[in-house]
């Protein structure tokens, strides 16, 4: 298992980094929390890999909070934990504001802007990724579980990437979909990702699964605590 946590904070960053650095956690918030609300979150989950015979998913893991500014706006950081552990400190902040609220069969829409800061131990390296999510939700039920959908936008403005390749892609997206439960104070969610669409992932030292020979599949779970303001 050492080895898989290796090959992934290591060798990932020649697939345009998203799949292993940033999309390895579900959506941190997709509604926003009450004003003046708190909430606790944690996230475990990654690409689907081949493990030997078997097909599974690597087990990043974060840790994070959430404050709500107002009924709408929310602001929110989290610490990737797996990857501190292997070198490469990386931390995101993020803004989520709701366009519109959810009427009927009609969604509710949030957006997120997200800023991916990392610095890792070998090069001394500092990076700065900026992302754009957009998700849809439904609510389902009194309880407020929902179901979403959205699109990540990463955005890479290094001209030169690891190992002094060329970096071809200046924008790469990701596709999301999940459900959320909520039970009080408790979200619990399981989320689907298909990350980077379109960029090969062919001779890679690890074998991500997916579609074709690009991108890569993500499965995740995540928890949200939420203190204050009911």
């Amino acid at each position: 298992m050492k080895l898989i946590f290796i090959c992934a904070m290591r060798y990932t960053f020649l697939f345009i980094a998203v799949v292993a650095l940033y999309a390895c956690s579900p959506v941190t918030m997709v509604k926003p929390l009450k004003a003046k609300q708190w909430a606790a979150t944690g996230s475990l989950g990654g690409p689907l890999i081949s493990f030997g015979s078997a097909v599974i998913p690597v087990p990043f893991t974060a840790l994070g909070a959430g404050y709500g500014l107002d009924s709408v706006s929310t602001v929110s950081a989290r610490v990737h934990t797996t990857s501190a552990a292997f070198g490469v400190a990386h931390l995101d902040v993020g803004y989520l504001r709701q366009l519109r609220s959810p009427e009927g069969r009609i969604p509710g829409i949030t957006a997120s802007l997200n800023s991916a800061l990392m610095l890792d131990k070998w090069e001394k390296n500092f990076s700065w990724y900026p992302s754009l999510d957009v998700n849809a939700y439904w609510n389902i039920g009194k309880q407020g579980s929902f179901l979403y959908t959205g699109v990540t936008s990463w955005f890479d403005y290094h001209k030169v990437g690891t190992a002094d390749r060329v970096q071809p892609y200046n924008w790469v997206p990701a596709v999301n979909v999940g459900y959320t439960r909520s039970r009080a104070r408790w979200n619990t969610s399981l989320e689907v990702k298909y990350l980077a669409p379109g960029v090969s992932n062919e001779s890679l030292t690890v074998d991500y699964k997916a579609p074709g020979s690009t991108g890569a599949i993500g499965v995740y779970v995540g928890i949200i605590r939420t203190f204050g303001n009911k």
